[in-house]
C-alpha cells in the first residue's frame, strides 16, 4: 500500500474552520478562545491509495485556552453597599467634568451582568436573582428620574441624561439576560428618555428664541447677512457640541434639531401674519432668504439637510411668495404649488397685508382668492385632519417620539473606553465596589446581546423596491407629504408618501401617483 504524506501548516483564523478543530481536538471549548489571537497549526495528511483518513497534531498556547468570553470589564459589590454605589454614580457626580460622558450607564450595565454571573446569585433560585435584578433596575430608574427632574431646565444635565437614559435601555433590552427580567423598567426608562427629550427641546427651543429676532435686523449691505445670524448660528453650532460631546444618539440629535428647525421656521412665520406686522413686502422676503440660506448651509455641513429642507419649508415657501412678480390670476396654480406647505389663511394674510414699494403691481384680489381657494381644496383638507386651519403656525412639531433602534456607542466600542476606569476609581476608593479588567477577552460589549430578531412575527412578503429620480426644483420641495406609521403587519414606525402635491416636481412622475393610490 502506497502512503503519501504531505504537511501542511495553515492558520484557522475563521471561526468555522478552527471549530472544525476543535470538534477533533473533543478536549478545547471554542467558546472560551479568542479566534483573532489563534495559533498556527500542523496537520500531517496520510492519504492511503483507497483509505482517506489523517491524524492531526496541534499546538495551542494556554494563554489563548484561557481566554474569557467576557465583558472587558466587570464590577462587583456587596449588597450592603448598594445604595451608596448607586447614589454615587448618579448624584456625586458633575456631568460637565467626566471625560467619558457614557459612564453611569456602562456602570449600571456592569452592575446587571455582576448579578446575573456571579457564583452566589447561582446558587440563589432563579427567583431570587431575578428580584433582585427588577429592584435595583428599579432604584436605577427612580434614581435617573430624580436627577431629570431636578435638572429639567439645565441643558448640559439633559444631554448628559438622555444620552446615558438611552443607552441604557439599549443595553438592557438587547441583553439576552437582562432583557426578559427588567421589562418594567424597560418601559419606564422609554418615558425618561422621552422626557428628557422633551426637556431638552423646549430648553434648546427657549435659547434659540432668544438670538431669532435678529432675523429682521434692518440692514442694508447684503455682506453683513451672516453676521446678523452670527447669534443664531453660534446657537445651533453650541448644541450639536452638547449632543456630540455627551455621545446622544444620531437618531435622537436628528429629532431635536427637527423641532429646532420646525421651531424658528414657525416663529419667524407668525411674525409675517401677525395682525399689524408690516414685514410682508419684497424687501424683506430676499433678507430673510439670504439669512436662512446661511442656516441650510450650515445644517448641511453638519448631515442635517433633510431636516432643515422639511421644516424650514414653510417659511422658504413664503419668502418665495414675497419675492414673486407673478401678479395675473392665470398665475394662481403656479403660485399654490410653489407654496403648497402654507394653508389658505396663511396665503390670504401673506398676500392682503403686503407692503408695496412705489410703482410696484399689486396681488389682485382675484388672484388672492383664487390661490387660497386652491388651498383650500389641497393643503387645508391635508393639514386639517389633525385639527382645524390656523393663521398661527404652532411651535410645537407634533411628531411621534422615535426611541432608536441602533447607532449606539456600544456596537463600536472595543476594549475599555477611555476616562470609564477614572470615573469609577473614587468610587473603588471608598470601598463600594471593584474593578476586574480582563485583559483576555473580546473586547466588544455587545457579546451577551440576543442578535437574533425573533421578537415579533416578520412578514415574509416584502414589496419590490422602485428606484424613481426626481428633479428637485431650485427654489422649491419634492412635493410629497409624508407621515410617520405602521404597515400592515410592521411593529415599526414607517415614513410613507401620504399624497403627492398637485403640480409638485413628484407630481410629474407618475408611477408615485400610481403607488399612492394603491
Amino acid at each position: 500500500m502506497l502512503f503519501c504524506v504531505f504537511k501542511v501548516k495553515f492558520f484557522c483564523s475563521a471561526a468555522l474552520c478552527f471549530c472544525k478543530v476543535c470538534h477533533l481536538l473533543k478536549s478545547v471549548n471554542p467558546s472560551k478562545l479568542c479566534f483573532s489571537k489563534l495559533m498556527p497549526v500542523k496537520a500531517t495528511f496520510i492519504i492511503p491509495k483507497n483509505i482517506a483518513y489523517f491524524s492531526l497534531h496541534y499546538s495551542v498556547t494556554q494563554d489563548y485556552l484561557e481566554v474569557k468570553w467576557n465583558l472587558p470589564l466587570s464590577i462587583s459589590f456587596k449588597e450592603k453597599d448598594e445604595a451608596s454605589f448607586l447614589l454615587a454614580v448618579i448624584n456625586d457626580i458633575n456631568s460637565s467634568t467626566i471625560h467619558f460622558k457614557l459612564s453611569p450607564a456602562y456602570a449600571f450595565y456592569l452592575v446587571g451582568r455582576f448579578l446575573t454571573g456571579q457564583p452566589g446569585q447561582r446558587n440563589k433560585p432563579h427567583q431570587q436573582t431575578e428580584q433582585r435584578l427588577c429592584s435595583i433596575f428599579g432604584k436605577f430608574v427612580s434614581l435617573i428620574q430624580n436627577i431629570i427632574e431636578k435638572q429639567r431646565n439645565i441643558a448640559v444635565a439633559l444631554a448628559f441624561w438622555l444620552a446615558n437614559a438611552s443607552e441604557l435601555l439599549n443595553f438592557v433590552r438587547r441583553d439576552r439576560d437582562l432583557c426578559p427580567i427588567t421589562l418594567q423598567a424597560q418601559n419606564t426608562l422609554a418615558q425618561l428618555v422621552h422626557q428628557a427629550f422633551r426637556y431638552l427641546s423646549h430648553r434648546l427651543q427657549v435659547d434659540l428664541e432668544n438670538h431669532l429676532p435678529a432675523f429682521f435686523a434692518d440692514v442694508k449691505k447684503e455682506t453683513t447677512q451672516a453676521k446678523e445670524i452670527e447669534g443664531i448660528l453660534n446657537t445651533l453650532i453650541k448644541t450639536m457640541s452638547l449632543l456630540r460631546r455627551c455621545r446622544v444618539n444620531p437618531a435622537l440629535s436628528i429629532q431635536l434639531f427637527s423641532q429646532l428647525f420646525h421651531f424658528m421656521g414657525a416663529w419667524i412665520l407668525n411674525q409675517f401674519t401677525a395682525p399689524g406686522s408690516k414685514l410682508c413686502s419684497n424687501y424683506w422676503g430676499k433678507i430673510l432668504r439670504q439669512r436662512l440660506r446661511h442656516v441650510e448651509a450650515w445644517a448641511e455641513r453638519q448631515g442635517l439637510e433633510l431636516a432643515v429642507d422639511c421644516h424650514l419649508s414653510r417659511i422658504i415657501q413664503a419668502t418665495m411668495l414675497l419675492t414673486m412678480t407673478s401678479y395675473s390670476t392665470r398665475d394662481a396654480l403656479m403660485i399654490q404649488s410653489t407654496c403648497y406647505k402654507l394653508n389658505s389663511l396663511q396665503l390670504r394674510a401673506l398676500m392682503s397685508k403686503y407692503h408695496y414699494v412705489p410703482n410696484q403691481p399689486h396681488f389682485p384680489a382675484a388672484l388672492i382668492e383664487r390661490v387660497a381657494g386652491l388651498a383650500e381644496t389641497s393643503t387645508d383638507i391635508l393639514r386639517g385632519e389633525g385639527g382645524e386651519i390656523r393663521l398661527e403656525e404652532e411651535l410645537e412639531l407634533h411628531l411621534p417620539f422615535l426611541l432608536p433602534e441602533d447607532g449606539y456607542s456600544c456596537d463600536s466600542m472595543r476594549g475599555i473606553p477611555k476616562g470609564f476606569q477614572e470615573f469609577l476609581e473614587p468610587i473603588c476608593r471608598k470601598g463600594l465596589c471593584k474593578l476586574i479588567p480582563h485583559s483576555n477577552c473580546v473586547g466588544t460589549w455587545t457579546i451577551f446581546f440576543d442578535l437574533s430578531d425573533c421578537s415579533t412575527e416578520i412578514s415574509t412578503w416584502k414589496p419590490d423596491p422602485v428606484k424613481i429620480t426626481l428633479k428637485k426644483p431650485l427654489h422649491g420641495g419634492m412635493g410629497v407629504s409624508i407621515v410617520a406609521a405602521k404597515g400592515a403587519g410592521q411593529e415599526k414606525l414607517g415614513i410613507f408618501i401620504k399624497s403627492v402635491v398637485q403640480g409638485g416636481a413628484a407630481n410629474v412622475v407618475s408611477i408615485i401617483v400610481q403607488k399612492t393610490k394603491t
